[in-house]
């Protein structure tokens, strides 16, 4: 009868509050009692009357730490202290007045409603702090600028209000999927880098597990803006060893042009015919090579301000071809490399600004034969001339060093040039193959490469045929 009783007032109760209220009622209803004040662990009321607990402080200590309830006699009556201790956890004290002494049975009653009250109170404390740990944990979650999920068995189990919000891109979700499965297949931390829609995304997935099974906690994350300010970075360090190495560049030929000057100035009636002739060859081809440099920085000042124009006009495309093979010849020659040109296709015209196209073909040509390897006995260079039913292909390729791959994507940046030894050792600004780039596309064109680190490079160039006949900008 009385653990039904017991059943009936805790069944329902979720605060601490509720569980003391229950036990006073119960207390009244089973036990004869005159009055009930019911104090904390810190020995202050919480229910009942306002009394002066300081005197009976020694008691309640005592009786909380027999954990057993105590009665004294008192003015003609007896009080009580019912502790409520569950493993020497303390959560009050029950004061009970009575007139008379208590029973075996009324004591063993006592007894009973402090154990059970002591535990219906520490599973609600409990129950409430383990509601404060999710509301403090999912506060912490939802507030990251990640988007977080568990994944288990092909479903997400749970997930941040953020990855809610961001309505991840579909691609990225499948890699988020793939490396979730990967860190619960393989037991460790996967992460991965995904680009989708302009955006960049980083994925990293940690195994753990949960009632026996491995689970995946997956960290999805825009890192569109730290990739952007890595780009800026290292645009700004591009620039910095640019500005050192135009310098570089453009004191080299002014230096020789004004010491073969000098000494032809100080040493003219000392100079034979062909002695002077081969200084003023040196000086001529010191300024071509500093007007050069000077029209690659005009024609990047141009890029800047997105000036760079060209001019169309019907030109015959293997005469094209000829003129800059020509041109590179007597270079490339000097350097031990063979360049020549192979047509899979017969002659043609098509709309192209020629002096423009040169130049690309000029660019391309000139790096193939500055990167060739030294120990190669068979150094060349080659140009292909195709073509399909929508535009014009030309192929430049060589047998030189090679492009890294990590490098291939970024060699038509500005300033970018590939970080190796042989770099360093070949002259240039960084800027031609932005430029060539550039002009490509003004002729609503694309150009890519195909290259084997040590083995060669492949650059394509393909320009359309019906991309009007006007000046482009």
């Amino acid at each position: 009868m009385l653990l039904s009783i017991l059943i009936m007032e805790f069944s329902n109760v979720k605060e601490e509050r509720d569980v003391l209220l229950s036990l006073l009622n119960l207390v009244k209803k089973v036990v004869d009692v005159n009055d009930l004040v019911l104090v904390d662990e810190n020995k202050r009321v919480v229910l009942g009357r306002e009394l002066d607990v300081s005197r009976f402080e020694e008691f309640i200590e005592w009786a909380t730490k027999q954990a057993s309830p105590a009665f004294v006699e008192e003015a003609g009556g007896y009080v009580g202290i019912i502790p409520l201790v569950k493993l020497g956890r303390s959560f009050g004290s029950l004061i009970v007045f009575m007139d008379h002494q208590p029973s075996m049975e009324e004591t063993e009653i006592f007894r009973i409603f402090s154990f059970l009250s002591s535990i219906v109170l520490e599973n609600v404390r409990l129950y409430r702090e383990l509601e404060e740990t999710y509301d403090y944990v999912n506060t912490i979650l939802n507030n990251l600028p990640e988007g977080i999920f568990v994944y288990s068995n092909g479903e997400i189990r749970f997930q941040n209000e953020r990855f809610a919000r961001e309505n991840f891109p579909e691609e990225v979700m499948k890699k988020a999927m793939e490396i979730s499965e990967e860190a619960i297949s393989l037991g460790v931390q996967r992460t991965g880098e995904i680009e989708s829609e302009d955006k960049f995304f980083s994925i990293t997935s940690i195994p753990l597990l949960y009632n026996g099974e491995t689970q995946a906690l997956t960290i999805v994350e825009n890192i569109t803006a730290s990739k952007e300010l890595e780009r800026l970075k290292r645009i700004d360090r591009m620039k910095t060893e640019f500005v050192a190495n135009i310098s570089h560049e453009l004191r080299t030929p002014l230096t020789a042009i004004k010491a073969y000057t000098e000494t032809m100035y100080n040493s003219l009636e000392e100079l034979d015919t062909d002695t002077l002739k081969e200084f003023l060859e040196v000086v001529l081809d010191q300024s071509n090579h500093l007007e050069n440099l000077l029209n690659e920085l005009l024609d990047f000042s141009r890029l800047e301000r997105k000036a760079l124009q060209i001019k169309k006009e019907k030109t015959n495309i293997c005469e094209l071809l000829e003129s800059a093979v020509g041109a590179i010849k007597e270079f490339a020659a000097s350097q031990g490399v063979k360049v020549f040109l192979e047509k899979k296709v017969p002659c043609f015209e098509a709309e192209v600004d020629p002096t423009r196209m040169k130049q690309v073909l000029l660019n391309l040509l000139s790096n193939g034969v500055k990167y060739s390897k030294k120990d190669e006995p068979e150094k060349y260079v080659k140009v292909v001339l195709d073509k399909d039913e929508n535009g014009i292909l030309i192929v430049v390729e060589d047998n030189g060093i090679g492009i890294p791959e990590h490098a291939r994507e970024k060699i038509f940046e500005q300033f970018y040039r590939v970080d190796s030894s042989l770099t360093y050792e070949v002259s240039g600004t960084g800027l031609g193959l932005a430029i060539t780039k550039e002009i490509v596309e003004l002729h609503g064109g694309r150009i890519w490469v195909e290259s084997e680190e040590g083995k060669g490079s492949r650059f394509f160039v393909w320009i359309p045929y019906d991309h009007g006949t006007e000046d482009n900008r």
